[in-house]
């Protein structure tokens, strides 16, 4: 239940953007230098961003709004009041194994916000960002990352919790360590980033039930927070310095122009769709997928969030021989957000890697959401949308990527 009264926040950034209204992430340069060990693979990212040697001034020097909205009495993911300060705390988010032969996962309920976006072959993965990882517990089944499950991580200054990672991901990892981001990573791997081995495990319960191998790995929210601690001379759990967070929250986040809203499909691929009923009774959407209730093995319970937000985006196959995709995460475009019943059409809005999302209404207004946890859907421009069992969006097909054929953690890392 929603208690807690916030007032709206007034960041708005507004920017030029390129003929096709989008832009690729251009104030993060990718390319490697002569010592980078990572394996190389060709990638959309690393021939089309640019380095224009402004991004380190541009970092020391920010003119900071006076904030409006007090974030030391909320958990600054959900705006739910909380006793503990967590202004200058970075929240960890952890990459889950989302495909249908490696569910349940545990921990995903306890998460504040769930991001879900397409990987090669139309599967998708979910970074799940948790606040305070205290007594969440099990957490998996955990898998590797790709740069744009990186720069979600950067713009809400998360510490990221991986198994691995493609080329592309570790190059960026690696690049925004050594730079004045001060980025942050948990890494399952040896020849890992940041390797922390030694706190992931195989769960033998899921090797006995004949999981897959790279279905069973797993870590505990205890094992993350005594891995930070004990690491805690070269590990930085505090915020940067120019850390900006470009939304707000408010009790009743019901849609001021919004239509009924009982259900949602979204539609990643021809593979994956996420499904979103509302519950009247407790507010929230609960959320389904491959048919059936997408449920926290450690309670056994539906996951269920306030707020829904799909973000329209371009995704583009890269060539390369594990068909993995590049997706534009900044720039502006549509989408839609859903609370309370009710959903509208919005304008999305991030104009650096390094910031949050802004939301807009169709007359211009910056819309808040809703006080509770939210789940944000990435995906191709053109992928169909339903509301309600009727098509919301332009109706076209969109980038497939249907063409699943499942990796071991080798392959497709």
């Amino acid at each position: 239940m929603k208690k807690f009264v916030c007032f709206l926040l007034a960041i708005v950034t507004v920017f030029s953007l390129a003929a096709c209204g989008m832009s690729a992430e251009k104030d993060l340069p990718l390319e490697d230098s002569a010592e980078e060990s990572f394996p190389a693979e060709s990638s959309f990212e690393d021939s089309s961003i640019e380095n224009s040697g402004e991004e380190e001034a541009e970092i020391l020097d920010v003119t900071e709004e006076e904030p409006r909205f007090d974030w030391t009495v909320v958990n600054p993911l959900t705006g739910e009041p909380s006793d503990k300060d967590y202004t200058n705390i970075r929240p960890v988010a952890v990459m889950l194994n989302n495909i249908k032969q490696a569910l349940p996962q545990f921990g995903n309920g306890q998460a504040d916000l769930l991001y879900e976006v397409p990987e090669e072959g139309g599967i998708t993965r979910i970074m799940a960002l948790y606040q305070d990882l205290t007594d969440v517990g099990s957490l998996g089944s955990i898998r590797s990352t790709r740069p744009y499950y990186v720069r979600l991580a950067l713009a809400n200054d998360a510490i990221l919790v991986h198994a691995g990672g493609s080329g592309s991901a570790y190059r960026l990892i690696k690049k925004l360590m050594d730079s004045k981001y001060n980025f942050e990573d948990i890494d399952c791997l040896y020849k890992g980033t940041n390797s922390a081995e030694s706190i992931f495990f195989r769960d033998q319960g899921r090797i006995n039930s004949g999981y897959a191998m790279e279905h069973t790995l797993f870590t505990t929210s205890d094992n993350i927070q005594e891995w930070m601690a004990s690491h805690s001379d070269h590990v930085q759990t505090e915020h940067r310095k120019h850390f900006r967070r470009t939304h707000t929250f408010v009790e009743d986040g019901t849609p001021a122009l919004g239509k009924d809203c009982t259900s949602m499909d979204v539609s990643f691929s021809g593979y994956k769709g996420t499904s979103f009923h509302y519950d009247e009774e407790s507010g929230t959407y609960q959320v389904s997928e491959f048919g059936s209730a997408y449920t926290d093995a450690a309670t056994g319970n539906q996951v269920s969030v306030e707020n829904v937000i799909v973000i329209q985006t371009k995704l583009e196959q890269l060539n390369d021989a594990k068909q993995r995709i590049a997706v534009y995460l900044t720039g502006e475009g549509t989408g839609y957000y859903a609370c309370n019943g009710k959903y509208e059409p919005i304008r999305w809005v991030k104009k650096k890697a390094r910031y949050t999302y802004s939301f807009f209404d169709q007359k211009g207004n910056e819309i808040p959401l809703g006080v509770g946890k939210s789940y944000i859907c990435i995906l191709d421009k053109d992928r169909p949308i339903t509301v309600n069992d009727k098509v919301i969006s332009n109706g076209k097909n969109g980038m497939d990527l249907s063409d699943f054929q499942e990796l071991s953690d080798e392959e497709a890392d």
